[in-house]
């Protein structure tokens, strides 16, 4: 092998490390999470992530419309602050918001094209859909879950 050629190829080895060393272009990206919401769940992926930058990926596999809303509060997300209607009161000073926006207010039935991006610090986080239609509260059929970031 001519000097010039493992040059070459000992410079595309060193290129190559750095690259996988570094993440690639997206190693600095926000970590990414897939949600799916139906009647009457939400669930993730993961309940657990690390500060920072977090990606949510939100799918309605239901036949009914959504609201994705995340609030970070020391509250378990079936033991929420609700109004006399059995609304979450989103303002309640127990639970903080988180960005703007912090929330997905329509997730149409059978979509998987919305998503929301947050930088998210340390703590216990809530997400729920505070739909009220008619006599049916979101909320109050379980369509809500916890989550964590360390």
């Amino acid at each position: 092998m001519s000097t010039m050629l493992r040059r070459a190829t000992a410079l595309i080895a060193i290129a190559g490390l750095t690259v996988a060393c570094s993440g690639g272009t997206g190693g600095n990206g926000p970590q990414t999470v897939t949600a799916t919401e139906k009647e009457w769940s939400i669930s993730l992926a993961s309940s657990n992530f690390k500060a920072g930058k977090i990606t949510i990926n939100v799918t309605n596999d239901g036949d009914k419309e959504h609201e994705f809303v995340i609030r970070k509060t020391d509250l378990q997300a079936d033991s929420l602050p609700t109004n006399a209607d059995g609304e979450v009161v989103e303002d309640d000073p127990q639970l903080s918001e988180v960005g703007d926006p912090s929330e997905i207010e329509k997730v149409p039935a059978g979509s998987s094209d919305q998503s929301i991006t947050l930088d998210l610090q340390p703590g216990h986080y809530v997400i729920f859909c505070n739909i009220h239609d008619q006599d049916l509260l979101h909320y109050q059929k379980g369509m809500h879950t916890d989550f964590t970031v360390s």
